[in-house]
């Protein structure tokens, strides 16, 4: 059974006003992340930098893409379906480093009007449990180190869509070391003996 309490102090209208105390998992637990990338810091190799949507749904499932196109509102394809102690253990991630919070959110700006700034990453992290949704938006700079906890969850849900850090280098040629003549593999084989033909 989930044990939770909702206090609402004066007009409920307001998520500041909210207070939930989450032991277990709420059945309607869900947590939404979209990273958008400015101009200037597009296809950064980290996996938490590049820009992206990971949703993890109260049923297990998780949605996740990369790409220029993703929005706060895109609903990408689901990846894979987590088991019961993966879904406990991102959720339990969240708490510990403070994201049930909904007195602490953003309320003051709504996630779909966000709009990086050319040398800015944002992170979009949403929340949902108990019929109350809340939201925190982290902007930070490439050349800047971001909220940790934040980079905690958002790496977490990476790890579980198996995205991962690409190499500095992927863009480079591959170049390959043949030595100084590359057809002096072929003159050291054995040399070519007809099979001879049997007379009937």
């Amino acid at each position: 059974m989930v044990i939770a309490a909702v206090l609402c102090l004066g007009a409920c209208s307001d998520i500041r006003t909210t207070q939930i105390k989450t032991v277990d998992v709420p059945d309607d637990a869900a947590i939404d992340v979209t990273i958008l990338t400015g101009q200037g810091v597009k296809d950064l190799p980290q996996a938490h930098l590049r820009q992206g949507k990971f949703t993890m749904l109260s049923d297990g499932s998780l949605h996740s893409d990369y790409g220029d196109s993703l929005t706060f509102l895109t609903r990408p394809a689901i990846t894979r379906w987590l088991y019961r102690d993966q879904v406990n253990g991102v959720w339990s991630l969240a708490c510990e480093t403070g994201w049930i919070s909904p007195s602490q959110s953003t309320v003051d700006e709504w996630p779909s009007s966000v709009v990086p700034a050319p040398d800015e990453i944002v992170y979009i992290l949403f929340f949902h449990a108990e019929g109350t949704d809340w939201w925190f938006v982290r902007r930070f700079k490439a050349t800047e180190v971001p909220d940790a906890n934040a980079v905690t969850l958002v790496r977490s849900l990476c790890s579980l869509a198996w995205a991962t850090d690409r190499s500095a280098d992927r863009n480079l040629p591959q170049r390959y070391d043949f030595g100084p003549d590359p057809y002096a593999g072929f003159d050291k084989a054995p040399p070519y003996q007809p099979i001879p033909r049997q007379v009937q």
